[in-house]
């Protein structure tokens, strides 16, 4: 077996330990929360105490700690995630939407950030010290270590109250009734909803690719086979184009990383915008202890980041043979 081949294995095991241990919190915190699913139900008086037991019986949960937790591990890896309990839906047909709504907002705006953060951090570490360079680097790392909720209030109060040039929340108007996807991701209503949540994302993220893409250019800038391509004679712009194509693995490492908390959605963003996402569900499935759909959610969430750490670390290692000393590829 190569060492590429060891180390998948390796991490790909580490990643099936780290996937068990975190469905397994999910269930223990769960269950060490206080009250149950149905308490503010019985105090208002719309469910008796004796129909709340009638409905955990429905749902295992007046069987014994282990068999839950078994019969909770088989439904999570055999994505079996049941029905909710206070929605009386399959999990599946609430999260599905939101989730949806997630990745339409998220992945537009994070790989409009990569492209353009990184172009900018590339010309700005090859123009170290110039005004283009300091004034990008102030702007997105003021940017980054803000809140997103502070970014996203303070938006939505300039250009939704003060100027009304766009919603203030939700994904489309109220009397909106859209039929299908194309009518209800891409018609005039559902753009004007989805710009400055769009926008918010899109600063959030920028930081991140503006530093590292700049960062690495910097590197490159005084690498021997660049000097090497100047003495042969290649443009400022072609030596630019060899330094940023050489510092392009982190960047890419890091997009994959991103990626999978995408799917986690900005539950701050998703709460100030009231957008319908994963990340505002999970909020309100928390709120009313629905156990089928927050597990169902974290465990997505969880799922997501730990398959594209992996992906992340396999490229890294296949890519970069200085990393172990394994490398697989070029």
């Amino acid at each position: 077996m190569s060492d590429f081949r060891r180390f998948l294995v390796k991490r790909t095991a580490i990643s099936a330990v780290l996937t068990l241990v975190a469905i397994s919190v999910i269930f223990v915190v769960l269950r060490l929360l206080p009250g149950s699913p149905f308490s503010a139900l019985i105090a208002t008086g719309n469910l008796t105490p004796a129909q709340a037991q009638e409905i955990m019986a429905k749902y295992g949960l007046n069987q014994s700690i282990w068999v839950q937790y078994v019969k909770y591990i088989q439904n999570l890896l055999t994505f079996q995630f049941g029905y909710s309990i206070r929605r009386s839906q399959p999990v599946w047909a609430i999260l599905g939407p939101k989730l949806l709504n997630t990745l339409i907002l998220l992945i537009p705006a994070l790989i409009t950030t990569a492209i353009l953060s990184s172009l900018l951090g590339m010309y700005a570490g090859w123009n170290r010290g110039s005004g283009v360079e300091k004034g990008s680097i102030v702007i997105t790392t003021f940017l980054r270590s803000t809140p997103v909720f502070i970014t996203a209030i303070f938006l939505l109060i300039v250009f939704g109250y003060q100027f009304g040039l766009v919603p203030t929340f939700g994904m489309r108007s109220l009397t909106a009734s859209p039929d299908g996807l194309i009518e209800t991701y891409l018609s005039l209503d559902f753009l004007k909803h989805y710009i400055l949540p769009f926008t918010v994302a899109v600063l959030y993220y920028s930081g991140d690719f503006l530093l590292l893409a700049r960062n690495g250019v910097v590197e490159q800038k005084g690498s021997s086979f660049l000097k090497l391509h100047k003495a042969k004679g290649l443009t400022e712009a072609e030596q630019l184009l060899r330094a940023g194509r050489n510092s392009m693995l982190p960047i890419l490492t890091y997009f994959a990383l991103r990626l999978g908390m995408v799917f986690q959605g900005l539950i701050l963003l998703e709460v100030v915008f009231a957008w319908p996402g994963i990340g505002r569900l999970l909020v309100v499935a928390i709120r009313q202890q629905d156990y089928p759909l927050i597990q169902a959610a974290v465990f997505i969430m969880a799922l997501a980041v730990i398959v594209m750490n992996l992906l992340a670390d396999s490229a890294y290692e296949y890519f970069d043979p200085t990393v172990s000393g394994s490398g697989g590829g070029v």
